[in-house]
């Protein structure tokens, strides 16, 4: 498969389908191959779609010094293989980790954004004294938790953690659309592939990103946010589609966090028409529920 040398890293990537030019950009731990069976082949008929595996994931370099890891450099990487592959434009798309990564590279590189899709995840960290702040300042504090137990136990011993907290604490638990025997082995799987050092440099990138809520009022792409009814994500969403003027809110309903592996259904069309709208120079503003 291709991989891609540049800002320093091998990035993994694939290029498919046919259309306006889509990057999709992964959650954490879950590399391109953990997109929902079925939605990549969704997708291709309407976009020309370029998935990668981001740095420290899946089959892309995963560098030792936890310092190698940053959402500035995400999206760096992202605009190093956009030049390699000649992509001038592009709409960019991300879910969860992936959507810190596409609001990181909107700002950064507007010029090269048509279209920032930011899906089950959140432009902030920690300023706001709102809601959306106060669930960052949480997750926050769990990121580091997880590092010191994955450092202290090993990453097998906290997966079994999560799983045991999620079970427990989680009222949607159950309502996921996949038994969960088969839910907690995917994640088994996830932690399973990644290296110690890579979760600490992926996680450390996480709760050290840039809070990008300033700089939000100033983009002038179409925007897209998409955030589930169950997801603890969505007051972030909510305050950062307040702060993206113009943009589009699509909450998904009967959608916990990551409305992709949810709703897969609803997370394509959702995806497809909001292009066909921006492409065709149609108003996007707007609330909507799925």
């Amino acid at each position: 498969m291709p991989t891609v040398n540049a800002n320093g890293i091998d990035t993994w990537y694939e290029l498919r389908g046919a259309g306006p030019m889509l990057v999709l950009c992964h959650g954490w731990l879950g590399p391109t191959d953990d997109w929902p069976p079925g939605l990549l082949e969704a997708l291709e008929p309407h976009h020309r779609l370029l998935v990668y595996d981001v740095r420290g994931h899946g089959r892309t370099t995963a560098l030792e010094d936890p310092d190698a890891y940053s959402l500035p450099l995400y999206a760096q990487d992202l605009r190093a293989l956009l030049d390699a592959l000649g992509v001038e434009r592009a709409h960019i798309c991300g879910s969860s980790q992936g959507g810190m990564i596409a609001a990181q590279f909107a700002v950064d590189c507007p010029e090269r954004t048509r279209s920032l899709l930011l899906c089950d995840s959140t432009a902030g960290n920690s300023v706001d004294e709102g809601p959306g702040g106060e669930f960052e300042r949480t997750l926050r504090d769990a990121f580091e938790l997880m590092e010191r137990m994955a450092v202290e136990e090993g990453l097998a011993a906290l997966c079994e953690r999560r799983i045991a907290y999620d079970m427990e604490n989680d009222p949607h638990y159950y309502d996921f659309p996949e038994p969960p025997d088969l839910r907690q082995e995917r994640d088994r799987q996830r932690y399973a592939r990644l290296s110690l050092h890579a979760f600490v440099g992926t996680n450390r990138a996480i709760r050290n990103r840039p809070d990008l809520t300033a700089r939000l009022p100033q983009l002038q792409m179409p925007a897209l946010v998409l955030v589930g009814e169950w997801d603890g994500f969505r007051p972030c969403a909510e305050r950062d589609h307040r702060l993206i003027e113009g943009s589009r809110f699509v909450l998904v309903r009967r959608s916990g966090h990551s409305a992709p592996s949810w709703r897969p259904d609803v997370f394509v069309r959702a995806v497809t028409e909001f292009i066909a709208d921006v492409e065709a120079g149609r108003e996007v503003a707007g609330e909507f529920e799925a």
